[in-house]
C-alpha cells in the first residue's frame, strides 16, 4: 500500500501546520453550525409555545368556541399552521397539507421534529382544558424547510471555506517553513565545505539571536575544538615521528659503522653497542610515556586514590633525587605533617618529573628546593631551581606535548618534551592547578595546587 511520507522537514512542518489549522477551523465551523442549528430549533420551539399560549388565552370556555375570531387566530399564528380539534371535529385547520401523526399521550406538551412528504416540520401537540372540563386538542405546525435550506447552504459555504483555507494554509505554511528553515540549508551547505583537510571554514548566520543562530555558534565552537584537537594530534604525530626518527637514524648509522668496521675493530664495536643501547633506552622511555599519556587521554588508566602523608612522600623524593644526582643541592627545609587524598604513585611521578626537569636545566652546584603547605583545603607544593630559566613567551606552552624551549639542548640531555605534559595530565585528573614562574638566568619555580580531599 502506498504511504505518503514527506522526507523534508519543511514539508512535514507545512503538512502539520495545514492539518492542525484545517482541523481547528473545521471544529470551529462545526461548533458554529451546531450552535446555529440549536438556536434555530430553540427559537422555533419557543414560537410554537407562544402560539399555543395565545390560543389558550383566546379560547377560555366552551362558549367561546362558536365565537372564535378566525382572523385573530391567523394573526397569532406567526407563520405557523394551526389545527383545533373538538370532539373529533376540526374547528380550525390551516395545515391540511401536512400529514401529522395521530395525537397520543406521549406527544402531548412536546415540540417534535419530523417530515411530512418532502417538508421538514416542527410541531407541538397540546390539550386545552376548558372551564366546563371539556378539552380541545391543539396542533401547531411550523415549516422548517427554509431553516434547513439555510443550514445546508451554510454547511456548504463552511466546507468550501475549509478547503480554501487548507490550500492557503499549505501555501503559507510552506513559505513560512522555508523561510524559517533556510538558515539550516545554509548551515548544511557550509558544513559540506568543512573537511579534515580544511577545518577553517565557519558558518555565518545573519539575523536575531534565536535558536538557529545559537545552533550555528555552537557548531562553530565544536568545529573550532575539533580543529584544535586535530591540529594538536597532527603536531603530536609529527613530533612523535620526529622524536623516534632521530634515535632510529642514530641506530642505523651505528649499524652501518658496525657493518663496515665493527667486525675487526673492538673499540668501534663497543662504542656502537653502547650508543645503540642509549638510543634504545631513550626510545623505550619515549614509547612508555606516549603509552601512558594515551591511556590517560582515552581514560583507560585507573586512578587509585588513597590517603597518604605528603611529608613522607617529599622525604622519599628528596632522598631518591639526592642519590641519583649528587651535582645539585636538593633539599626541603621543613617537613610539616600533612595528609591528603590522591593517587600517591602518580603524584610522586609528577613531582619526580618536575625535579628531573630542574636537574637537567640547572647548572652544577646550584640549589633545588621543595616546599609544601596547606592552604584553603588544598596542598601547595613548590619546586624552585636556579636553572637557565624559561622565556616569558614560552611559559604558556611548556606543558604542551613535545614542546621544548631549546630543542637542541633538550635532545643533548635526553629530553623528550613529554615530562611537563605528563605533569599537567596528573594535575588535571586530581582537579588541581599548576603554574610556572621563571626568569632567564635566575631559575624557574613550579607551583602545584591539589585538593586535600579527592
Amino acid at each position: 500500500m502506498f504511504k505518503f511520507r514527506p522526507t523534508k522537514i519543511s514539508h512535514r512542518l507545512t503538512l502539520t501546520y495545514a492539518v492542525l489549522f484545517f482541523t481547528a477551523l473545521a471544529l470551529v465551523n462545526f461548533a458554529t453550525l451546531f450552535s446555529i442549528n440549536y438556536y434555530i430549533n430553540q427559537t422555533s420551539a419557543q414560537q410554537l409555545w407562544r402560539v399555543d399560549q395565545a390560543i389558550a388565552t383566546d379560547v377560555k370556555t366552551l362558549n367561546d368556541i362558536p365565537n372564535i375570531d378566525l382572523k385573530n387566530l391567523s394573526q397569532i399564528a406567526e407563520n405557523t399552521d394551526i389545527n383545533l380539534i373538538y370532539n373529533d371535529r376540526s374547528l380550525y385547520n390551516t395545515g391540511e397539507l401536512y400529514n401529522l401523526p395521530a395525537v397520543d399521550t406521549s406527544t402531548i406538551g412536546r415540540t417534535l421534529k419530523g417530515e411530512s412528504g418532502n417538508n421538514k416540520i416542527m410541531y407541538l401537540n397540546n390539550i386545552l382544558i376548558l372551564d366546563g372540563g371539556e378539552t380541545i386538542t391543539v396542533q401547531i405546525v411550523k415549516d422548517m424547510d427554509n431553516e434547513e435550506d439555510f443550514l445546508r447552504v451554510l454547511a456548504v459555504i463552511m466546507l468550501i471555506m475549509d478547503v480554501v483555507v487548507l490550500l492557503l494554509a499549505i501555501i503559507v505554511g510552506y513559505i513560512i517553513s522555508r523561510r524559517a528553515l533556510s538558515p539550516i540549508d545554509k548551515i548544511t551547505n557550509q558544513a559540506k565545505k568543512i573537511s579534515a583537510s580544511d577545518l577553517s571554514a565557519r558558518i555565518h548566520i545573519d539575523g536575531p539571536d534565536d535558536e538557529l543562530k545559537r545552533l550555528s555558534d555552537t557548531f562553530n565552537d565544536l568545529i573550532g575544538r575539533i580543529q584544535h584537537s586535530y591540529e594538536k594530534q597532527n603536531r603530536f604525530t609529527l613530533d612523535a615521528s620526529h622524536e623516534l626518527a632521530t634515535p632510529l637514524a642514530v641506530i642505523k648509522g651505528y649499524i652501518d659503522v658496525l657493518d663496515r668496521w665493527g667486525k675487526g675493530d673492538r673499540e668501534v664495536l663497543n662504542e656502537s653497542i653502547s650508543s645503540i643501547k642509549v638510543e634504545l633506552a631513550n626510545m623505550t622511555g619515549l614509547l612508555d610515556m606516549l603509552l601512558f599519556l594515551s591511556k590517560g587521554d582515552n581514560e583507560i588508566y585507573k586512578v587509585e586514590k588513597t590517603k597518604f602523608w605528603v611529608n613522607d612522600l617529599i622525604k622519599e623524593l628528596v632522598k631518591e633525587s639526592t642519590l641519583v644526582d649528587e651535582k645539585h643541592h636538593i633539599f626541603c627545609s621543613a617537613y610539616p605533617q600533612l595528609q591528603m587524598e590522591g593517587d600517591r604513585r602518580l603524584i610522586k611521578q609528577m613531582l619526580r618529573a618536575i625535579m628531573d626537569n630542574s636537574i637537567k636545566y640547572s647548572p652544577q652546584d646550584t640549589k633545588i628546593e621543595i616546599e609544601y603547605w596547606a592552604l584553603d583545603k588544598k596542598v601547595v607544593i613548590e619546586i624552585s631551581d636556579e636553572g637557565i630559566g624559561i622565556p616569558e613567551e614560552d611559559l604558556a606552552q611548556v606543558f604542551d606535548r613535545f614542546y621544548r624551549v631549546d630543542k637542541a639542548r633538550s635532545r643533548s640531555i635526553g629530553g623528550s618534551g613529554l615530562g611537563l605534559s605528563l605533569v599537567k595530565w596528573i594535575v588535571d585528573i586530581h582537579n588541581g592547578r599548576i603554574e610556572a614562574e621563571s626568569e632567564i638566568g635566575k631559575g624557574t619555580k613550579m607551583m602545584v595546587e591539589l585538593p586535600i580531599e579527592a
